[in-house]
């Protein structure tokens, strides 16, 4: 596999990987949340309001009467380890409340002398809002961070029905993500050099520019007198891996004990060293099998004349 094909495929996965993870969690949750609002803006007042109380429970918070202003139509007095805290509840997505509606709640929490207060709305709280809350006990809840705390106080199957179109929305998302990811791959693929044929023409390079090797000459020893060259030849032979030992019988008659006298290698071998004595290169040569081994003795020349 070529660096072209690791490279696209490498993009591509990891383009697609990136982008189920990125759908199926940040961008799922979004949707959801963007849905739950809606759903809860859905709901009567009352309902609202009881699945607020509820979650608001769960904080440790517990609703008490005010005996000053017992209709509580909008806003609810809660009481937490001892100390008072001011509910006020805008009910619709289409609030954006601002620095006003902070420093109302403000007023009101000083009127009744609570610790402090809470503002809910499915809508916004600008970040005006937010600055003069800091600057009080006013803690805010708007739809992004409203849904987590009544997510679980919905009805069963209005929950499920947003869980179900949310993971559709998101598994859409993830197959054209991964559609993209197959793109960019073959747009990388297509963006880089094929490093294949320059692979092979460097392969191919060192057998292209070397020049065929000479061939081996083997220089003929120079002139000796003739029992010296026997006698080398004699030694010679015995080096040779086949050859056990080479005496002379007669003068023109070299006897040579081999391990197989078929062995055309090692007769090779043998007229190789022969043919390098000029005055021995038509000599007998005997081939004398072990006397065990069921072979004939075999009689040759290298040359003759």
């Amino acid at each position: 596999m070529t660096t072209q094909w690791i490279a696209a495929i490498g993009v591509a996965i990891a383009i697609g990987c990136a982008a189920s993870f990125y759908f199926l969690t940040f961008q799922r949750r979004r949707d959801e949340a963007a849905a739950g609002i809606v759903a809860l803006s859905a709901i009567s007042w009352r309902g609202f309001i009881g699945m607020v109380l509820q979650a608001l429970r769960r904080r440790g918070y517990v609703q008490v009467v005010d005996l000053e202003d017992v209709s509580g139509d909008r806003d609810y007095m809660l009481e937490r380890e001892g100390a008072r805290w001011l509910l006020s509840c805008k009910h619709a997505s289409t609030y954006v409340l601002g620095r006003n509606a902070v420093q109302a709640l403000s007023s009101e929490v000083l009127l009744k002398s609570a610790a402090g207060g809470l503002l809910v709305t499915q809508g916004k709280i600008d970040a005006e809002a937010r600055g003069a809350a800091g600057k009080q006990r006013i803690e805010l809840l708007d739809g992004a961070t409203l849904w987590p705390e009544l997510r679980d106080l919905m009805p069963a199957g209005e929950l499920d029905a947003i869980r179900a179109k949310t993971g559709a929305v998101a598994r859409q998302r993830v197959l054209l993500g991964w559609l993209f990811a197959l793109l960019g791959g073959v747009a990388v693929f297509l963006a880089m050099p094929d490093d294949a044929p320059a692979a092979n023409a460097a392969a191919a390079t060192p057998y292209a520019d070397t020049a065929p090797a000479a061939p081996v000459r083997i220089e003929a020893p120079p002139h000796a007198p003739i029992e010296t060259q026997r006698s080398d030849l004699s030694r010679a032979l015995g080096t040779l891996p086949d050859v056990d030992r080479a005496i002379w019988a007669t003068g023109s008659t070299l006897q040579i004990f081999v391990a197989r006298v078929d062995d055309q290698a090692s007769v090779d071998a043998i007229c190789a060293l022969v043919l390098r004595h000029p005055d021995l290169t038509s000599s007998r040569l005997q081939l004398t099998p072990p006397a065990d081994s069921g072979q004939q003795t075999r009689f040759l020349q290298c040359r003759s004349f």
